[in-house]
Order: structure tokens, then C-alpha cells, then sequence
């Protein structure tokens, strides 16, 4: 089983990337840090199941994957506000080019935008993405040329 402290190791080492991954199914901040929070403790909570250290990364995004998907589920049963009543804090400004590529990211459908944050943002090979997202191989690659072409059209009519 895993240390106490190579498992806050790990995390520290995962945590740009749950943020990623949590960013990309979820719009709200609270949100996603909820969801990043709670797959950590699920997963120290589950650390005996982890039987091979080496699959760490993984084994974490995929407990932040579902954790991400538990939570748009709750979501979708209960609306508290309307969307339009939420905003998000604002963020650093950033140049018109790292806007406009954050904007066509946003609007891919989500298994797209899922996909395309494990393989370019987080560098994940093609298999491992399809390990992690419980799909064919055949499957990512295909979201990722639909994700490539849709962006394509996307940062060119810009």
C-alpha cells in the first residue's frame, strides 16, 4: 500500500493536471476544486485498492473523471440558480490568441474536450487517454481528428 507520503507526493506532482481534467468537464471553479478535492480523498480513502504504484496518474484521473461526472449528474437534477446568475472569478488577462484558443476549446462537445485535454494538455499517449476514459483506442483517435478539424475551422474564421 502507499505511503502517506509518496501518495501526497503524487498528488502534488497530478494537481495541474486534475485541474485540467476537472476545467474541462466542469465551467465553475468552486466546482472543480470540489471535484479535484474529493476524488484526493477518495482515493486516499482507496489506496489499498491501487495495486500498482506505477499507474498512479491514472488510476486518480479516472476517480476525478467520475467524480467530475457525479457532480454534473447532481447538477442536472437540481438547479439552485439559473446559469446566468453564476460567474465565474475572472481570470488573469491573457493575451487575444490564448483567449481565443480557450474559447473554441470550451465549445468542443465534451467527450471532444475531454479527449483533446488528457492528449495535448496533459500529454497522455493515446492509449493511456483510452485506458483512463474506458474507450477504444480507435475512438480517440477518431475525437481527436473531429476535435482538430472543428478547431481548425474554428481559429481560422477568427
Amino acid at each position: 500500500m502507499i505511503t502517506k507520503d509518496a501518495f501526497q507526493e503524487k498528488v502534488m506532482a497530478a494537481e495541474t493536471t486534475l485541474y485540467r481534467i476537472a476545467r474541462a468537464y466542469l465551467r465553475q471553479g468552486a466546482d472543480q476544486k470540489d471535484a479535484v478535492s474529493e476524488a484526493v480523498l477518495k482515493a486516499w480513502a482507496n489506496r489499498h485498492r491501487l495495486r500498482d504504484e506505477s499507474l498512479f496518474s491514472s488510476w486518480l484521473t479516472r476517480i476525478l473523471i467520475n467524480e467530475c461526472k457525479q457532480l454534473l449528474r447532481k447538477q442536472s437534477r437540481t438547479r439552485l440558480m439559473e446559469e446566468a446568475q453564476w460567474e465565474a472569478i475572472p481570470a488573469p488577462q491573457e493575451n487575444q490568441v490564448v483567449q481565443e484558443v480557450n474559447a473554441a476549446l470550451d465549445a468542443l462537445p465534451e467527450k471532444l474536450r475531454i479527449t483533446v485535454a488528457l492528449y495535448y494538455l496533459e500529454g497522455f499517449t493515446m492509449e493511456e487517454a483510452a485506458a483512463t476514459l474506458k474507450i477504444p483506442l480507435g475512438t480517440v483517435k477518431a475525437r481527436l481528428h473531429r476535435a482538430r478539424k472543428i478547431l481548425q475551422i474554428e481559429l481560422t474564421n477568427k
